[in-house]
Order: C-alpha cells, then structure tokens, then sequence
C-alpha cells in the first residue's frame, strides 16, 4: 500500500473527520465580510443617487472587488496545501491584471488625456485607502485563522492573497457607499487599497501561517 493510500484509511477511520480548510473557508471568511459590510451600510448608507446615476460606476466597482475576491481565495486556497508554488497560485490574478488594464484603457480611448488628472486623483483617495483596508479587517483574521489549519510552505504569500480577496469583498460593500464613478479613480487607488491590506496579510501571514 502507498503511504498517500494508507494516509487516507487512517483518516477515513477517525471518530471526526478534519472538514477540509476549503469548506470552512469559504464558509466564515465571507460571513465576516458581510458582517462587517452590513454594519458598515447601515451607518452610512448607499450612495443616495445609486440607482439614477451611479448604477452603471458601482457595476464596475462590484465586478472589480468580486475578481479580485475570487481570483485571490483561488490562490489562497492553492497554497493551504504544502505542495503548492506561490507562483503557480499567483496565477490566478492575472485576470485582475486584465481586467484593470482593459478599465484603463477603455476610459482612455473614451475621454482621451483631457481632463485625465481630474478623473485619476478625483476627491476621496484619502477615504478609500482608509476604508476599504478597514473593512477588510475582520474577513483577513478570519481567513488567515483558518488558513493556519492548512499546511502551507509559502506563509508570505498565502498571507498576501488572503488579504487581498478580503480586500476584494471589502470593495463590494464600499463600492456602494462611494461616489467616486471615474474609471482610473476605481482602477488605480481601489487597487492600491486592496495591495495595502495584501501587504498587511503578508507580514500577518509570515508570523501566522508558518510551520
């Protein structure tokens, strides 16, 4: 008998089965997104003009954060397992990358350079950056929690792309609440955000998820 073979019997004979770190991942870590972003709507509410004008900006903001959810927890997910490559997970953000890069580009070929300086920097940078790494507190303790049950032999970036899907789900609560519709505004500092709150899980991950 092979050792994998025999492996699975023992488990197969304990009293409780282990759960496997997928299925209660994917069970409390988007629970505690949805705590925190359901107590954060009722504070503040959703843009009062969602609906009339900013259905069409906050599509792209939801669209945005749930790519950048799954394609992160994907990667996550990957490296629980201790044969998993940080490189081989990464792969998964390559369609974050193009999505970005086809927001970018479709805003440019639609306005051109006018006005480019406006629409990039806009009025809430200093809003975004503070409450997109907030919310996705809860959900990046609950993920790298739950991580720790898993084996994985790349701490750093497993903790890295659990920040980064909590950040994904902190930008489908926050891009409800926020008025800010340009196109570069959403690609470039909700992406800074959620690199923030990435580089966060990293240090967290390297000092949680090690071995």
């Amino acid at each position: 008998m092979r050792t994998d073979d025999m492996i699975d019997v023992l488990v197969q004979d304990l009293p409780n089965q282990p759960k496997p770190v997928s299925t209660i991942l994917l069970r409390w870590w988007p629970a505690a997104a949805a705590l925190t972003g359901a107590g954060f709507l009722a504070l503040t509410g959703v843009r009062p003009d969602l609906v009339t004008a900013g259905l069409a900006p906050t599509l792209l903001k939801l669209m945005l954060g749930a790519l950048i959810a799954l394609s992160a927890i994907s990667g996550a997910l990957d490296l629980s397992r201790p044969e998993a490559q940080a490189s081989a997970a990464s792969k998964w953000l390559l369609a974050v990358v193009g999505f970005l890069g086809l927001v970018v580009a479709t805003d440019l070929l639609r306005y051109g350079l006018d006005g480019w300086w406006a629409r990039l920097f806009g009025k809430g940078i200093v809003t975004c950056l503070t409450l997109v790494p907030a919310l996705a507190a809860l959900p990046l303790i609950a993920s790298l929690t739950i991580l720790r049950r898993g084996a994985t032999t790349e701490p750093v970036a497993a903790g890295a792309l659990a920040g980064l899907a909590s950040a994904g789900l902190a930008i489908l609560a926050y891009g409800l609440f926020c008025n800010e519709d340009s196109p570069l505004f959403v690609a470039t500092w909700y992406s800074l955000a959620a690199l923030i709150v990435g580089l966060a899980g990293a240090a967290l991950g390297r000092a949680l998820l090690r071995w």
